[in-house]
């Protein structure tokens, strides 16, 4: 067997065609195909099915894309490994993480990382909790912030930088922001405007008004708080954000307030792959977040 030949092999099945495979691979169709008969030749097996709607695998064919997928895992770390001996300081660290995350916590920490590694570069690809921990299992990325879920998959190593309450931000004109502090129960039926489903932190909010058996009549949902915060303030409803996207200006045109100390709270969390040992800079990113969280009782 050949290394593109698996590469080849793997692509058919994550693209779930023979012509996407060879888009992404850059080659041609009758090239991939190629690769795919030698394969099925050398193993004396058929590896996939080939049918109107594209491919599916076989059970000699999910054998080998497991192999397949530690073999080439195993030589592109090996491959990181010897870049990162040879010329430390002018590696790459890929980084995921989502807007609120971007925003509001990388700036400083990302600030003196390139201060001290003038050389290196940083890939910051935005994403939600449940994409960013596909992308480090895969090892697309290096290190992921992720509201951190109830389960973490096995592989993975974590690290919990800061809890970050939720609260509830009301137009500066509702009635009920002329009441310091709330109950969960005044709250019933009104009109709010929610981060979208399948969010992590969308399921901590729907989990505690849940638990407090509170339902609001949800008039608009967004993947992006920065819009979720510019409709309450528009009084299109009141929301529940996270603290942590709360900027100086947010605060002076909200109705910002506390929620119950029961209400769930976000924990945001530092992920990576066990089996993939950081090099120097994944390593200072690491010590670096660290700190930076530390000093804000993280």
């Amino acid at each position: 067997m050949e290394i593109r030949q698996l590469v080849s092999f793997r692509e058919v099945v994550r693209e779930g065609s023979f012509t996407a495979a060879a888009r992404k691979l850059h080659m041609t169709q009758p090239a991939i195909s190629l690769h795919i008969m030698a394969l099925e030749t050398e193993l004396k097996a058929r590896l996939l099915d080939r049918d109107g709607r594209g491919v599916r695998l076989t059970t000699a064919g999910s054998a080998l894309l497991e192999s397949a997928d530690a073999a080439l895992a195993s030589l592109q770390e090996a491959a990181r490994r010897i870049a990162e001996i040879q010329a430390p300081e002018r590696g790459t660290v890929v980084f995921a993480c989502g807007d609120t995350v971007a925003l509001h916590m990388l700036p400083p920490v990302l600030t003196r990382f390139r201060k001290e590694h003038t050389l290196a570069e940083v890939h910051i690809s935005n994403h939600g909790s449940k994409a960013i921990l596909e992308m480090v299992l895969s090892r697309e990325a290096d290190l992921g912030i992720v509201t951190r879920p109830p389960f973490l998959d096995a592989a993975l190593w974590s690290r919990v930088l800061i809890e970050d309450p939720l609260v509830l931000a009301l137009p500066p004109k509702h009635p009920l922001a002329e009441r310091k502090r709330l109950g969960l129960q005044a709250l019933k039926e009104e009109a709010a405007v929610l981060l979208a489903k399948p969010a992590e932190t969308r399921y901590l909010i729907d989990r505690g008004l849940r638990d407090a058996g509170v339902e609001l009549t949800v008039v608009m949902e967004s993947g992006n708080l920065e819009v979720v915060k510019a409709y309450v303030a528009n009084g299109l409803g009141l929301s529940i954000v996270p603290e942590m996207a709360l900027t100086a200006s947010d605060r002076r045109r909200l109705a910002i307030r506390p929620l119950p100390a029961k209400f769930p709270v976000r924990r945001i969390a530092v992920v990576r792959r066990r089996d993939r040992r950081p090099g120097l800079l994944t390593t200072d990113l690491l010590r670096l977040l660290a700190e930076q969280f530390s000093a804000h009782g993280g």
